[in-house]
């Protein structure tokens, strides 16, 4: 399917191109590599030069490279637009579109959940396709609540470090999709409302449980980090995760804490490039997942910049609306 709709956008953006544009440069995220020399075939015409480093998300834009490279356009597939690229960007995404049994299998999971209204979320590879789901559900006597964008999302899309879409935080959620790096994103921000994921193209459903072992670490490295005297603040230099401003405001809330603080600039989080340098602690204001899901790769403990405001009374918990507020911090 895959496959159908990547050539589907690519005679649409082949139509847009001009020779002003080539060379152009290309990122194709990891589920989509296994075309690339089907893309760079197709974009032949253009001088295409891709971009064979992983790719995290629209955060992580190989811009500046691009320009390095001489290119006039960057490409980049499967994300929508975040970020202010340093040269001129198209972003791709490439919709799944689900068949009959992949719409039929999620309204019937649905329907055994027995409920009467539902945050409907999901991926930008499956965005196109909730206008359908929508009116599926109606069928069923199932409200979707409205929803709302953001600078980073539109309504109904989530990504693995925003779910600010949601706007009726009492009410479930159905995550549509696969993996676990967005429900888990949703189960942890949303501690007290249930999250359902269902995924109609493996056809797999089940209700997100974040794990006592998950809350229990994350509680214990905030409990080592509230002993810690000194901080170091990862800032990446990827586009979308550059949040300089967001650094200093946590750096300006350690020290009024007493605590010492200073600024780690980087591309890539990895304690080994900060080995020999004596902080005692790390926040992390790049991808979350990096604190959430690689905390046993660093030595030291590593908490996210919402856990710092636990510093102060690791029982308190943040609000909703405060964690929102910080997702949106750039």
């Amino acid at each position: 399917m895959y496959k159908e709709r990547l050539l589907v956008e690519l005679k649409k953006l082949k139509s847009s191109l001009s020779s002003d544009d080539k060379p152009v440069a290309v990122q194709l995220p990891e589920g989509l590599k296994q075309y690339s020399t089907l893309v760079l075939d197709e974009l032949c015409d253009f001088d295409p030069v891709l971009f064979v480093d992983p790719m995290y998300g629209a955060c992580d834009l190989r811009d500046e490279e691009a320009k390095k490279f001489g290119c006039n356009l960057l490409i980049h597939f499967g994300h929508a637009f975040m970020g202010k690229p340093k040269i001129k960007t198209l972003f791709v995404h490439v919709s799944y579109l689900f068949n009959d049994e992949e719409l039929f299998f999620l309204v019937d999971e649905v329907k055994k959940l027995n409920l009467g209204s539902v945050n409907l979320v999901t991926t930008i590879n499956f965005l196109d396709e909730i206008p359908r789901i929508k009116d599926e559900l109606k069928k069923i006597g199932v409200v979707v609540l409205d929803s709302k964008s953001s600078s980073h999302v539109t309504n109904n899309h989530v990504l693995g470090c925003d779910s600010s879409t949601i706007v009726d935080v009492g009410e479930p959620v159905v995550f549509v999709g696969d993996g676990d790096f967005h429900p888990n994103n949703l189960g942890f921000v949303h501690k007290n409302v249930d999250v359902f994921v269902i995924d109609p193209v493996h056809r797999k459903s089940k209700k997100l449980v974040i794990s006592d072992l998950f809350i229990k670490q994350r509680y214990a490295l905030v409990a080592k980090a509230k002993s810690c005297n000194s901080f170091g603040i990862f800032v990446s230099g990827k586009q979308g995760q550059f949040r300089l401003r967001f650094a200093r405001f946590i750096k300006d809330k350690l020290e009024k804490l007493g605590k010492k603080a200073y600024i780690f600039g980087c591309d890539y989080v990895n304690e080994d490039y900060v080995e020999g340098v004596s902080v005692d602690c790390y926040v992390n204001t790049a991808c979350p997942r990096i604190a959430y899901d690689d905390h046993a790769n660093f030595r030291k403990p590593i908490i996210t910049p919402q856990e710092v405001f636990l510093l102060e009374d690791i029982h308190n918990e943040l609000k909703i609306d405060q964690i929102h507020e910080l997702e949106d911090f750039y």
